[in-house]
């Protein structure tokens, strides 16, 4: 008898962890900002390294754009390529914990941001026409302009 009911108390606590990891995996920990943006709460340590990988992004973005106005093709096809996936692949360890506090629509944006530089990269590389180039990096930095107008990182501490 007493068997019976420990295994109907682990199976409902693991589904309860199954759930709560779910809710977390998809919400993140946030809440309404007082500009009603998201706000993200994260360490100090992890809102640095999130800040400190768009500021690559922007940095690569004006590395692309100087290398096209130059017509210096490698030099615009690295920038992208050192924001890509290949970044987010070298940065796994750090951001293992930083995913669970991250929603699911800011995971997606930001994965998709990752993925058009590599192929945006790959368009550079076989140089496509510079107004075709152009309107890819127009919808790169829609990205951009999305996150900051949807999100914003706030310290754990700062929860309200």
């Amino acid at each position: 008898m007493n068997s019976k009911l420990i295994g109907k108390f682990a199976i409902g606590l693991w589904i309860v962890t199954v759930l709560t990891l779910g809710y977390f995996f998809y919400f993140g920990s946030t809440s309404r900002s007082l500009d009603d943006r998201t706000a993200i709460h994260l360490t100090p340590a992890e809102r640095q390294l999130v800040l400190t990988e768009m500021r690559a992004l922007l940095t690569s973005v004006n590395g692309m754009l100087s290398g096209l106005a130059e017509k210096d093709y490698e030099r615009a096809a690295k920038a992208a390529d050192a924001v890509g996936m290949g970044l987010v692949a070298s940065l796994e360890n750090q951001e293992k914990t930083i995913l669970l506090k991250l929603p699911v629509e800011f995971k997606k944006l930001g994965f998709g941001t990752h993925e058009k530089f590599d192929e945006i990269a790959a368009k550079i590389r076989k140089k496509q026409d510079i107004h075709t180039l152009l309107k890819e990096m127009d919808e790169l930095t829609r990205n951009c302009v999305a996150c900051h107008a949807s999100y914003k990182i706030e310290l754990e501490s700062e929860k309200k």
